[in-house]
């Protein structure tokens, strides 16, 4: 595949207008945002070359934005690039969700065991909803679910702090890409997922953090687990484990 797929310039309503006004300022993070968001929900699947010239000319932009763009994807492993070669989005690998989900465990078994004493009522009665939201949009298909879930798992870590929020939903989007295959692939993925929902929102209303922290890194494992599986039956999942690990030790730490 040549240059960038339509989809990821062209606003969604089908208009010729450019997402980013020739020459603004503040191009090269638009541009990175908005490639972002494409490569993660499968608009511009894996594999797709990304020329420099022709993203250039279908943003209406010099190159110097776009390849500032292009550089901040391939820090985040997001597409791969190679001097004299066209950048290309990463495909999918069996190192990258072993690692991702490992970083999720872990981190995210922190986060909600920091936030669980410092829910609100109000908090409590969204996590709640949001149990039923989720369940009530699988038949909608992902991408509304995809909503009502992220809007969960934000809400599970919401009082972590600035800093650890924003590295959680860094690595809860890079693995938006596993997660529909997972939910599309996997015939429990929804059910069993349903299910630890709502139990993860009755610890954290009974203000048990430390099994809260267990039953979220089961639920991430899970996941991780059932794709590793399939990319590679025969993959010891070494580092995943080691997270699973950590998280169950530092539990029993705590009683």
């Amino acid at each position: 595949m040549s240059g960038l797929h339509p989809a990821v310039v062209r606003h969604e309503g089908g208009d010729d207008g450019f997402l980013v006004a020739p020459g603004s300022r503040g191009s090269t993070d638009l541009i990175h945002d908005h490639l972002r968001a494409r490569i993660l929900s499968g608009q511009v699947p894996a594999g797709a070359e990304l020329s420099q010239a022709q993203i250039a000319k279908e943003y209406g932009v010099s190159r110097g934005p776009v390849r500032e763009a292009l550089r901040l994807l391939q820090r985040e492993g997001l597409i791969e690039a190679e001097i004299n070669h066209r950048a290309r989005v990463a495909e999918l690998s069996l190192d990258d969700v072993e690692h991702v989900y490992a970083l999720r465990v872990v981190n995210e078994a922190l986060a909600i065991g920091v936030s669980v004493p410092r829910f609100s009522t109000a908090d409590l009665d969204e996590l709640d909803r949001l149990v039923t939201a989720v369940g009530e949009s699988e038949s909608l298909g992902f991408g509304v679910w995809e909503e009502q879930h992220q809007r969960f798992h934000e809400l599970l870590v919401a009082h972590s702090g600035d800093r650890m929020r924003r590295s959680v939903a860094q690595w809860a989007e890079h693995t938006e890409r596993y997660r529909r295959v997972y939910v599309s692939d996997e015939g429990g993925g929804w059910t069993q997922g349903a299910r630890e929902h709502a139990e993860l929102a009755q610890l954290c209303r009974a203000g048990d953090a430390e099994g809260a922290m267990r039953l979220l890194a089961r639920h991430l494992s899970r996941a991780a687990l059932t794709l590793v599986a399939s990319i590679d039956p025969g993959h010891e999942p070494v580092l995943l484990r080691a997270a699973i690990r950590q998280v169950a030790a530092a539990t029993e730490n705590a009683r």
